[in-house]
């Protein structure tokens, strides 16, 4: 594994008269960055180990629909909940996997290495469980972070196009460079007309309306003898398509009816893991923290009138209000060991997404000299919005009940970049591979569900991932 990582920011240079696969070609702007970034890439040469970056203005377009116009190597991307950055990977240029939470600290520590050089971003995953990938999650590994050796990134001042190139020796670099070389000569630098949606036309429940009222009823018992006060029964749909899912298109289609969410996905072992996710875990700046107790569900009203009256139900429903209290105290409590002071607003919001809407109250700490994400991830994750609490008994109680592999579903996905981080709880997710998907939502059982209620809320969060596949 890649160690004391040195960065070298290549000068952009214009390109040489023989340069690039588009001779002879009228060039367009975006074939131009290209043969520009290839000029650049050619020249480089093994000085010390550690990584090499370049990068080129590139015109705007939907780094989405790029990534489905270019399956060239293993896709990830990442755009946060403002929209402010959106960054589109093709390739791997650094990875570091583990299989086992003892190895967080040693996982961030590497990939924040990296991530100080300027304008280097690191994408990261872990798993719900902490545990490597097993059925469908076969070959994913408890944890992982990477570096696309090609990125399109989007932020307010434009788009530009980078390469990377992570080598330890002289050989290590020829062979990466080739690679990279011939990455950039096969991308193709428009974009095609959207792919027509898929239609589904299989679907498997891991669990039945009466099956799911019978796990609900042995959550309630536990809740009753006082084993837990919360856990969180979660859901698997798997689908069968009439055709292989053109995924970053549908990914597409899904941010955009889910607005103000954070979207995200990581193509790994012939599998694409997506979602658009509502919730933040942490954003650290620094020994600045900013997280959020997400909890309480109702659905969104088909008129304004209805709209405000399940609002209202969301604000003072005592059983709602009972499970948001729970979810902030529980946070509060895991940030205290390791922050020197913590402030929240004394009411909770509501934040509306398009088939439901949730109580939210966002919470800012100021960290312990020290401190820093991998203390974070392990204080905070699992959440009791995807777990429940006791954190331990609910685990158990979750390992008893669900007959699933989680995987990274319910885990954490997110982005490094300099002396920050945005991490996101990974819900509202799916898992593609060809004409098949599975899909993922869980409910909050405390004292006072009911069953008809809970299946309800099942149903509604993954309507939007339905509506994105077949459009």
């Amino acid at each position: 594994m890649p160690q004391s990582p040195q960065c070298a920011n290549v000068p952009s240079t214009p390109p040489s008269g023989n340069a690039g696969h588009h001779r002879g070609k009228p060039r367009g702007p975006a074939e131009q960055a290209i043969e520009d970034l290839l000029a650049q890439v050619r020249q480089w040469q093994f000085n010390n180990p550690g990584l090499l970056r370049a990068s080129v203005s590139f015109p705007e377009m939907d780094p989405l629909v790029w990534l489905e116009t270019n399956p060239l190597a293993s896709r990830s991307y990442w755009q946060d909940r403002a929209g402010t950055i959106r960054l589109a990977g093709i390739g791997t240029a650094w990875q570091y996997t583990a299989d086992s939470p003892d190895d967080h600290p040693t996982l961030l520590r590497r990939a924040q290495a990296l991530a100080k050089h300027p304008g280097v971003h690191l994408l990261c995953a872990f798993s719900f469980d902490g545990q490597a990938g097993a059925g469908e999650w076969q070959g994913f590994p408890a944890s992982l972070a990477l570096l696309p050796a090609l990125e399109l990134q989007g932020t307010s001042a434009g788009q530009q196009l980078s390469a990377n190139l992570y080598a330890e020796s002289a050989s290590e670099l020829q062979h990466r460079q080739d690679e990279l070389i011939a990455l950039l000569e096969g991308l193709r630098p428009t974009t095609e007309a959207e792919h027509r949606p898929s239609r589904v036309i299989e679907r498997d429940e891991d669990l039945d309306f009466a099956e799911c009222s019978s796990r609900i009823r042995a959550i309630l018992h536990d809740i009753e003898q006082g084993h837990v006060h919360k856990a969180v029964l979660a859901r698997q749909v798997a689908l069968r398509l009439d055709r292989p899912l053109a995924a970053f298109n549908a990914l597409r289609r899904w941010s955009a009816i889910t607005d103000g969410s954070y979207c995200f996905a990581i193509e790994h072992a012939g599998r694409i893991f997506m979602g658009c996710s509502p919730e933040r875990l942490f954003f650290r700046s620094g020994r600045s923290v900013q997280t959020e107790s997400l909890a309480g569900t109702v659905r969104r009203g088909e008129t304004e009138a209805e709209d405000a009256a399940l609002e209202a139900s969301l604000r003072e429903d005592s059983k709602l209000v009972r499970e948001h209290a729970w979810v902030t105290r529980y946070i509060r409590g895991e940030l205290e060991p390791w922050a020197i002071r913590i402030d929240a607003p004394e009411h909770a919001s509501v934040l509306k997404l398009d088939r439901i809407q949730h109580r939210r109250l966002p919470i800012q700490a100021t960290l312990r000299p020290g401190v820093g994400d991998h203390q974070l991830l392990d204080a905070l994750h699992p959440t009791p919005a995807v777990c429940g609490f006791p954190r331990r008994r609910a685990q158990d109680l979750i390992r008893r009940q669900e007959g699933f592999h989680r995987g990274w579903y319910s885990g954490v996905i997110g982005l490094l970049s300099g002396d920050a981080s945005e991490l996101a709880v990974a819900i509202r997710s799916a898992l593609v591979a060809g004409d098949q998907a599975w899909c993922y939502s869980g409910v909050g059982i405390v004292r006072g569900s009911e069953p008809e209620a809970e299946w309800q809320e099942l149903e509604a969060k993954i309507e939007s991932f339905l509506s994105a596949v077949q459009g």
